[in-house]
């Protein structure tokens, strides 16, 4: 097997067939080559001038050390899924349920932090089953349940130790971030000033990484970039009675709405209405109705909020997964669209699967992400990004009509379906060679599964380095506990994933 070790690259270095872009540690899998004419390139540069020229540091990496930087070196890791950037992911249980998948983007000589107490099992079954390499993993303590990963490994002493002397004895080190939040740069800086080695953060930086997964923020640029008809009709509301006032014109142009957070995960920032439940009521019902919402889902501070149209009928949920590298070693990558996988009103993420929409609509939509990761590239944008879309059937608009294309967000992190994705190239070489499917379960019953309990019992279906590269591979033990696993499932085709999540299900259940 090809490990994330054997991936590294110098800085410069360059790859015959251009496809792996310098000083990448992970394996990247372009799908599309997509062209851009001078037209469309001189656009880009237009609109990044523009975002430039109105927030000049947005760009700005934090002088907070000699030899801070964006990117990535031929060095050891330190590996950290930390949520706090997300609003309500971190209280809602994100750090205790995700932080061990860094564990599946690390390779030999590297650190993993994880939150909460460590899993020694999760930790063998990286190591001996998916062999994925040795990696030392750190808990840091925690001063309090509200506190990020990254603060507390800043505030640990021994890890801060150990860190810095790993980055001495190999002149470098790496800090592979979820998300580049200001607590984690913050932590890298530190670190390359105690080392006095170059440290580099795999991510944009803190201004530009903010902005970017603001939802308002990204609808304006994206409008500017790609004309006003590729996102949906939405609107910045800043107050309480704007937001009752907005609603109510909303509502008269589109059956169903949504108010958003603007730095929300999807589903945990949504709260999705129906026409039935606004139109007969007053503006004092109205605005007394939406406070005791935001009240019940525990929105501190909500404002800005975004309305938006919740469009439908929907002929797919696409994201594009793409890695923008510096300038200097090419154009960002497209390196897959997934139709994603949601449940409930409020579309919860619950998976994803290689899209079966056909080729014309994949490079139409590989096109307007590959606009958007050059518009970021030129901001100074680098590392892992996706951007996801809402394509609305033909049939709900008329005869003649053609499915529409409308992006509603960017994730400017690793995420569900791009660290899956990601590990499966690291197992089987490269992930099309292989029918492949994402998958978040709960077993019936709801009761806490051990890991030990959980390998024995998925034993028979479960993937194994150097085996047939076929099987289930579980992606974090945090939910377990919860009663619900986490799966990315490789196979033969279609049938043989969707039966093999099955047989761990039935497995888990008997």
């Amino acid at each position: 097997m090809t490990t994330a070790t054997q991936l590294t690259r110098a800085p410069g270095s360059h790859v015959a067939d251009g496809t792996q872009p310098a000083s990448v540690r992970t394996p990247i899998t372009p799908v599309f080559d997509i062209p851009l004419s001078p037209d469309q390139r001189r656009h880009i540069s237009a609109v990044a001038a523009m975002i430039a020229e109105e927030d000049p540091r947005i760009s700005r990496v934090p002088p907070l050390a000699d030899d801070l930087a964006t990117g990535q070196i031929d060095a050891p890791a330190l590996l950290i899924e930390d949520h706090s950037g997300i609003q309500l992911a971190h209280d809602r249980g994100a750090d205790a349920n995700l932080s061990y998948r860094a564990m599946l983007l690390a390779a030999d000589g590297d650190l993993v932090a994880v939150y909460g107490q460590r899993n020694r099992a999760f930790e063998e079954y990286c190591r001996d089953t998916l062999d994925l390499g040795d990696v030392e993993v750190i808990a840091p303590p925690l001063a309090d349940p509200h506190q990020s990963l990254a603060q507390a490994c800043l505030a640990d002493h021994d890890l801060i130790t150990r860190t810095v002397s790993r980055a001495k004895d190999h002149g470098g080190l790496n800090v592979i971030p979820y998300m580049a939040t200001g607590g984690i740069w913050r932590l890298a800086g530190e670190i390359a000033l105690r080392s006095g080695v170059p440290v580099r953060v795999s991510g944009p930086p803190p201004a530009l990484m903010r902005a970017v997964n603001d939802k308002i923020w990204f609808a304006r640029w994206a409008a500017s970039l790609l004309g006003e008809d590729a996102i949906p009709h939405s609107r910045a509301v800043y107050g309480m009675g704007a937001l009752a006032g907005y609603l109510r014109r909303f509502i008269q142009e589109h059956g169903r709405v949504a108010v958003k957070l603007t730095h929300s995960a999807a589903s945990l920032g949504n709260i999705v209405l129906d026409s039935d439940q606004l139109t007969s009521l007053s503006p004092p019902q109205l605005a007394a109705q939406l406070r005791d919402m935001i009240e019940d889902r525990d929105w501190q501070n909500p404002f800005p909020v975004q309305v938006t149209a919740w469009e439908g009928p929907l002929a797919a949920t696409p994201s594009a997964q793409l890695w923008i590298p510096h300038p200097e070693d090419g154009p960002p990558l497209v390196e897959g669209i997934f139709d994603q996988i949601t449940v409930h009103e409020n579309a919860r993420f619950a998976g994803g699967i290689p899209s079966e929409l056909p080729d014309a609509e994949q490079r139409e939509i590989a096109s307007q992400a590959l606009r958007l990761g050059m518009l970021f590239q030129q901001l100074g944008y680098f590392g892992r990004c996706s951007f996801d879309a809402v394509l609305i059937a033909a049939s709900g608009m008329g005869q003649g009509q053609e499915n529409r294309l409308h992006w509603v967000e960017c994730n400017g992190r690793w995420g569900g379906v791009s660290i899956p994705m990601t590990l499966a190239s690291r197992l089987v070489g490269d992930w099309r060679n292989r029918a492949l499917l994402i998958t978040e379960r709960t077993i019936a019953d709801g009761r806490a599964i051990a890991m030990d309990e959980f390998l024995q019992a998925c034993r028979p279906h479960l993937f194994r380095a150097g085996g047939d590269r076929n099987g289930a591979i579980l992606l974090t033990p945090g939910r377990l506990q919860r009663g619900g696993f986490d799966l990315l499932l490789l196979g033969t085709d279609r049938a043989d994933v969707i039966a093999r999540e099955r047989a761990c299900l039935d497995s888990l259940t008997q």
